[in-house]
């Protein structure tokens, strides 16, 4: 009975050891089976799909993921599978897609693990080789990737691949080996794709290192791309509330590339929040320079004086009040010749109208407890005064409800009007609509 136990035991020993021993085994399948593709490409396709799947199978097995040889293979495997689909990618451009888009990214990551588990230095100088094989798929993975955008992770893959490749020249050049880009233009091109791309992505703090050297570095070239920097960097410090670190890089950007849109119109946003409006004119007019047939810029320009009216007349400073509304109303106008069906500027010239007349309004409240003769005569024109204004305001206003019936604002003032003109028919009407809304 004891010596059935202990052969018993013997054969489960036996089993666990050859079990043990089997991911190492097939480590070298699949290094055999890379070195058969190699051989004969052509008629060897499916040997490197096999190679794939057991390579995929047993790399991350304890008993081999910290083996040098493990992440070697798998690299050259993936490096093949990048290889054929670059000859694809270079035959029909971005209109080819990738049948793993992380291919060269796997090759990648499998070469630096090959790196960090090299105990000989010919194993680290072997796992170097291959990166600069990997860093050319990379690129052309990385545009692909680029090409499709949000689709597919397109952005994020696109980063990856082109964050990967600067990662691949900086320890290549850190072990004394040639740098995979052949001219220093390149490497700030690979920069500024790499930050085009991490802009593009959720996490786009990552993008902000490369944007700061590539603004370091003065980066620009035929297309302006320069600018780009510093919008990316504007954006990225306003979306972390880093309000003197936005302003300080889009003021150096507006001086650098005074004629980039982008810019310009973040700058004009910028300036609109904080409440800048008379600073705003100028630089709103020059965006009228470069873009004349824009008609935000009109309406922008419309509102900026349809504020400043509205603060002179808080200042009970009539004459300036008139000179704004003038403005406003000129650029308001200025937007309907481009668009003669424009909402914003149709229904803004009926709010304008509309709250000149609650201006007066407040005086026919004042003059109403005056019953002196010339009180009651101030009170009639002030009132005939109001009543005009409205009158002005009401076909702005009705056609900005053709325009957009569901406008609650456009409703609100429409049964105002009409209640103070005493049609309550109409007043009421609207009350209900406002009511269903």
């Amino acid at each position: 009975m004891k010596n059935t136990f202990l052969v018993s035991l013997i054969m489960f020993l036996g089993l666990s050891i050859a079990f043990a021993q089997e991911p190492e085994k097939d480590v070298k399948k699949a290094d055999k089976l890379y070195g058969l593709y190699q051989l004969d490409q052509v008629n060897s396709a499916g040997k490197l799909s096999e190679a794939q799947k057991i390579i995929d199978a047993v790399y991350m097995d304890p008993a081999v993921t910290t083996q040098h040889k493990t992440w070697m293979v798998r690299g050259n495997v993936y490096n093949a599978l990048s290889a054929i689909e670059n000859a694809s990618m270079q035959t029909l451009q971005n209109k080819y897609k990738l049948k793993d888009p992380l291919a060269a990214w796997k090759a990648y990551q499998s070469f630096i693990k090959a790196k960090e588990t090299a105990v000989k230095g010919f194993e680290t100088k072997d796992a170097l080789k291959a990166l600069q094989e990997t860093s050319a798929y990379l690129q052309s993975f990385g545009y692909n990737n680029f090409s499709n955008g949000k689709n597919e992770n397109g952005y994020e893959n696109a980063f990856n691949c082109f964050e990967a490749v600067l990662k691949i020249d900086k320890m290549l050049q850190d072990n004394g080996m040639k740098s995979v880009f052949n001219q220093a233009d390149d490497y700030q091109n690979q920069l500024y794709i790499t930050a085009l791309a991490g802009m593009n992505i959720s996490n786009r703090a990552a993008s902000v290192p490369y944007l700061e050297e590539l603004k370091k570095r003065n980066f620009n070239d035929k297309n302006g791309s320069g600018a780009t920097i510093y919008q990316g960097l504007f954006e990225y410090y306003q979306s972390t509330k880093e309000d003197t670190k936005a302003e300080e890089v889009l003021a150096e950007g507006r001086t650098k590339f005074p004629n980039d849109n982008n810019l310009l119109f973040s700058e004009i946003n910028l300036f609109l929040q904080k409440g800048k409006l008379t600073e705003l004119i100028d630089k709103l007019k020059k965006a009228k320079e470069i873009e004349p047939n824009n008609v935000s810029i009109y309406n922008t320009l419309g509102n900026v004086y349809d504020n400043l009216c509205q603060k002179a007349w808080e200042a009970n400073d009539a004459a300036k009040a008139n000179e704004y509304m003038a403005e406003a109303i000129n650029h308001y106008n200025d937007a309907l010749t481009k668009e003669p069906n424009n909402f914003i500027a149709v229904y803004s010239l009926g709010a304008l109208h509309y709250n000149k007349a609650a201006q007066v309004g407040k005086e026919v409240n004042k003059l109403s407890s005056d019953y002196t003769a010339e009180g009651t005569k101030k009170y009639k024109e002030k009132v005939a005064e109001m009543g005009a204004i409205f009158d002005q305001a009401l076909p702005y206003l009705e056609k900005a409800e053709k325009i957009d019936p569901s406008d609650k604002n456009t409703i609100i003032a429409l049964k105002e009007i009409y209640a103070r003109k005493g049609n309550f028919e109409k007043s009421n009407l609207y009350k209900a609509r406002l009511e269903k809304m």
